[in-house]
């Protein structure tokens, strides 16, 4: 549903949502979207909102962003936070989205896991 929900050309499409027929590795329990939280549970600003489409959410895109003034120092600093702990846990991210990770890659997971419709 969120495949067909997104109005945008295919090749920017793939950029942020798993063409279903290969799966998501959300559907294997393989991957999370997730962001950081300060010590009184205040959210920490990231640059963009969860799920948003565009190159302000490209992690590989930070300094372009903050040369623009899309992006400050403290939301850069609070990306590179998140990516140093989930990598220090053992979790890749991907470029287009600072608040993903996965857990192994698509052919692990379909390997070990069942898919969960």
């Amino acid at each position: 549903m969120m495949w067909d929900s997104l109005k945008m050309p295919f090749e920017e499409k793939v950029k942020y949502v798993s063409n279903p027929k290969n799966h998501s590795l959300h559907n294997y329990g393989c991957a999370i979207d997730l962001t950081l939280l300060d010590s009184f549970g205040r959210v920490l600003d990231m640059g963009t909102e969860f799920d948003h489409f565009g190159i302000e959410a490209n992690t590989d895109k930070d300094s372009i962003n903050m040369a623009n003034g899309k992006l400050t120092k403290a939301q850069i600093r609070n990306r590179w936070l998140l990516r140093k702990c989930m990598y220090k846990a053992g979790f890749s991210g991907i470029k287009s989205e600072w608040w993903h990770f996965n857990s192994c890659s698509r052919e692990v997971a379909k390997k070990r896991y069942k898919l969960i419709e």
